[in-house]
């Protein structure tokens, strides 16, 4: 019974040590100085306001700015120098370590410089990457297909492989994988002209070159290209003129009918944008008198200039012009022929082709059975019924036509017998011509006249040069009289005192008078029967004048010689030449005529070129007086 409280006793001191060592322990006893801070050590501590990148949680606002960058100084204060108080965002310029942009300044980055596949990378309004309209994985680069925003990365181009094939190249080469995780084609070959469109490709006509479709295979502008091959067609319409338009609209790419080479008048743009030539004028006819000159357009219409004191322009007037006149009374012409002060000319009338004469009549040379004087066309009386006017010629104070019946009649002064009526009386209205029948051509001179009929050559009237090329005596002949002509005759042209003649072979003869040479045998010899014209050949055409004459070529030149007092030989001289020489600047002539001292020769294109004297305007150049050596353009239709 005494061991337990013994026992007891020892187990209350023990818990009384106990008590007293662990209020020991609680008791505040100091451990020594205070640890100084450690600049350096990556951590804010102590005194430090900050130390490496620990800013202890701090800003640039914390400090007394507005924005900016707060950092540490190697003494391990803070460093404000990239604190502002005034927002740099906004200025356009990104400023290093607080903008990642600024604006428009994305300080060489892109989608792809992010890691993203594609896309458009812009800048927020607080100068950060906004990366909303970029496209693709950022994980791009690491070699392996991430997701469906990569088509590639590095060599991994998916389970199956592209090719350029099969990407549509037909021309080889390689396929590889971009920057932002996207097949490349740029290593293959689109083959331009094989007919196939490849990527890269607008057309492929199969065929180069294409007026619709470019070299490099892009649609030329003002074309549509469609299927494959292309088939190109050109846009009319759309304002832009394609090498298979003439025009677009009112654009006529600088062109009009004298420089379309159609002649006279306005051109237009018609279906198709092609040109509308509708409108335009062709010269069909024309004829050099004395002193004017006359031309029959496409459109029926006739036109005189130069000399027109007698009323032979027929304008209603009895003025001269230098430039192309209508012809008064509407009447629609097909033939014309200048005279000396007068102008006859054919023309419909009730389905019938008449006739109708200007001008001077003091010799009845108008053919209206009285001298009356005309300013406008008159009709010619007394023509056989019923029968078409052919052809008709006009001399000095004279003119013959011949009719579709075969006949042939002449009218006005008859002096030298000109008129072949068998005797020298002169007639107001047209006379049939004796002996002769089934003209074919016809030419009245100064005062003489010769036709070709029922294939033969014939003249009358003066003969004082031997101009009628019969030979022997200088005689005036009022009937007409047979001309021997080598190879036949095929047409032929009466001049003032000497005649030339072409014939089948396309020479040329000519005889009568040859004071300068007009006779183009290298001589000034008057001949009175046909004397071939030297170095001439291939001739389509003779027209012989005042004392000269000139011949077209058939392959469109022109020949001239005798006089050439006014530059009317056309070759830049004033020279006269007893053998021809070429025209200037002609090389597409279809017809020539021959005046007093001037030439005009029609041309392929329908329009004229005339020169020599223009004493009078009768070279249709706007102006009055001098001569023109060399051909010029008549333009004013």
């Amino acid at each position: 019974m005494k061991t337990l409280p013994r026992l007891m006793l020892l187990a209350l001191l023990f818990l009384l040590l106990a008590g007293l060592t662990s209020c020991r322990l609680m008791m505040d006893i100091p451990d020594g100085p205070p640890v100084p801070a450690e600049c350096g050590n990556g951590a804010q501590e102590g005194d430090e306001d900050c130390d490496g990148l620990d800013l202890g949680g701090k800003t640039c606002s914390d400090v007394g700015y507005l924005a900016g960058a707060l950092s540490c100084s190697a003494d391990c204060t803070f460093n404000t120098g990239l604190c502002f108080n005034t927002d740099p965002c906004g200025d356009g310029q990104v400023l290093a370590g607080v903008e990642d942009c600024d604006g428009e300044d994305l300080d060489g980055a892109t989608c792809e410089s992010l890691g993203f596949s594609a896309g458009t990378l812009a800048c927020t309004s607080g100068c950060v990457f906004d990366t909303s309209a970029c496209a693709g994985s950022t994980s791009c680069g690491n070699g392996v297909i991430d997701d469906e925003s990569e088509t590639c990365d590095g060599d991994d181009f998916g389970a199956v492989i592209p090719t350029c094939d099969s990407l549509g190249y037909h021309g080889g080469g390689a396929i590889g994988c971009s920057a932002g995780c996207t097949i490349d084609d740029s290593g293959c070959i689109a083959n331009c002209g094989d007919g196939y469109i490849e990527p890269g490709e607008a057309c492929d006509p199969g065929m180069r070159p294409s007026p619709g479709c470019s070299d490099e295979c892009q649609v030329n502008p003002g074309w549509e290209c469609q299927g494959e091959p292309s088939q190109c067609t050109s846009l009319c319409g759309d304002g832009i003129i394609t090498s298979a338009e003439d025009c677009e609209g009112a654009d006529l790419n600088g062109q009009t009918c004298l420089s379309y080479g159609v002649g006279y008048g306005p051109l237009s743009c018609g279906d198709g944008c092609l040109f509308d030539t509708s409108a335009c004028r062709q010269i069909l006819a024309v004829s050099a008198g004395d002193r004017h000159t006359c031309a029959v357009l496409s459109s029926g219409a006739a036109y005189c200039w130069g000399a027109g004191a007698s009323g032979q322009l027929g304008t209603g007037l009895a003025t001269d012009s230098n430039v192309p006149e209508a012809v008064s009374g509407g009447l629609t012409f097909t033939g014309i022929s200048a005279g000396g002060l007068s102008t006859c000319a054919t023309s419909m009338v009730s389905m019938i082709q008449g006739l109708h004469c200007w001008g001077d009549n003091a010799r009845g040379q108008l053919g209206t059975n009285n001298t009356l004087p005309s300013l406008v066309p008159v009709p010619v009386v007394n023509l056989p019924e019923d029968s078409s006017t052919l052809y008709v010629t006009t001399g000095s104070n004279f003119a013959c036509a011949f009719f579709m019946d075969g006949t042939g009649y002449c009218w006005g002064d008859n002096e030298s017998g000109q008129l072949g009526t068998g005797n020298q009386i002169n007639y107001r209205a047209p006379r049939a011509v004796k002996n002769i029948m089934f003209f074919e051509d016809l030419s009245a001179g100064l005062d003489h006249t010769c036709a070709i009929a029922d294939a033969s050559l014939y003249c009358w009237g003066a003969n004082d040069f031997g101009q009628l090329g019969i030979g022997g005596s200088s005689i005036p002949q009022n009937e007409a009289q047979f001309v021997s002509i080598t190879n036949g005759p095929r047409q032929v042209s009466a001049g003032s005192q000497f005649t030339c003649a072409v014939n089948y072979s396309g020479q040329v003869y000519c005889w009568g008078r040859n004071t300068y040479g007009q006779l183009g045998d290298g001589t000034t010899t008057s001949r009175n029967i046909p004397t071939l014209v030297s170095g001439l050949t291939n001739v389509s055409a003779v027209s012989a004048g005042g004392d000269f004459a000139c011949a077209v070529l058939t392959t469109g030149e022109l020949r001239c010689w005798g006089r050439n007092s006014s530059g009317q030989l056309g070759n830049n001289t004033s020279l006269d030449s007893s053998t021809p020489l070429a025209v200037s600047n002609i090389t597409t002539a279809v017809a020539v005529t021959v005046g007093g001292e001037h030439v005009c020769v029609l041309l392929v294109d329908g329009t004229l070129r005339c020169w020599g004297s223009n004493a009078s305007g009768q070279l249709g150049a706007g102006q009055v007086g001098g001569a023109f050596d060399l051909p010029i353009h008549v333009t004013n239709f």
